[in-house]
């Protein structure tokens, strides 16, 4: 019995579509069991040059905003205290980061936890050179209140840009089924090298696409490794939350280009308004159905 052919839940029965034809299944189960899944750059439909021209828009980018030469990110050293400022709303600097946004195979996933509103929060760039420093074990959704149970309201979609293949490449950890707790990490859970749960470190070629529930913990352990690790970040949100990032300058000609960024915006939301606002029945659907 196929069920999705049965139209009771469409929003998801479009979901559960696409998992089949962009063969995903298996990293939808992920996200909905472990609360965090990498998909492969294969699946993903993008290939070598995508990924080097994603890369090559985060390291311009940076190089602009604070005026210094990264070059070769596979050979170069950079302080990480410079390129960890003025890091964020990259979206309009580059096609890359618009594509990345709108790739078909990662909004189905992220749709999946967040409803087919999503909406595209705020998105940065992390490039990490060796370093001893690391990340606590945080949650992505701080200003969530105990008690709001285990559904999604934030998810991260990270596309790696360099290849995260051990602990030795910084990468990011995390703890599996962690989103269920509902909290936040205790202090003395928090440290991703000395924590009683059990930590696995994000692995993936680049061009991989890693997408994590926002309940679920996650830190980064330190780089042991010369050169750069470069990772394109992007956060998420249901559309009734208040996003990181205002985008209602987004270019008009780039809007013309790509019909579907007004929604993954949040332009087309019914909230905020100035007058009698158009009652948006997609809007209150979301307080029935977590896949609208």
């Amino acid at each position: 019995m196929d069920i999705s052919a049965q139209g009771a839940l469409p929003h998801l029965d479009t979901l559960m579509k696409d998992f089949e034809r962009y063969d995903v299944t298996q990293h939808a189960l992920e996200l909905d069991t472990y609360g965090f899944t990498v998909v492969p750059p294969e699946k993903l439909g993008v290939d070598d040059a995508f990924v080097e021209r994603l890369r090559n828009a985060l390291i311009s980018t940076a190089e602009r905003r604070h005026g210094v030469e990264i070059g070769d990110p596979s050979t170069a050293g950079i302080d990480e205290k410079v390129v960890g400022r003025n890091a964020w709303r990259l979206l309009f600097e580059d096609d890359a980061f618009v594509e990345a946004s709108l790739n078909p195979v990662g909004l189905s996933l992220i749709r999946f936890l967040l409803g087919q509103s999503a909406v595209l929060s705020g998105n940065l760039w992390i490039i990490k050179p060796r370093t001893e420093s690391y990340l606590k074990l945080h949650s992505d959704a701080p200003g969530i209140t105990l008690g709001a149970g285990t559904i999604a309201h934030v998810v991260n979609a990270s596309w790696l840009c360099t290849d995260y293949n051990d602990v030795d490449d910084g990468p990011t950890v995390l703890v599996p089924g962690s989103f269920r707790f509902g909290r936040k990490p205790l202090p003395h859970e928090s440290e991703p090298l000395d924590t009683p749960f059990p930590v696995v470190p994000l692995q993936g070629k680049a061009g991989s696409l890693a997408i994590w529930h926002g309940g679920t913990w996650h830190g980064s352990v330190p780089r042991k490794r010369d050169g750069l690790r470069v990772t394109y970040v992007q956060n998420w949100m249901r559309s009734y939350m208040k996003q990181i990032h205002h985008w209602d300058d987004a270019p008009a000609e780039l809007i013309k280009r790509h019909p579907e960024l007004p929604h993954i915006l949040g332009l087309d939301s019914m909230y905020p308004w100035r007058e009698q606002p158009d009652p948006d029945r997609t809007f209150v659907l979301q307080s029935i159905d977590p896949y609208a």
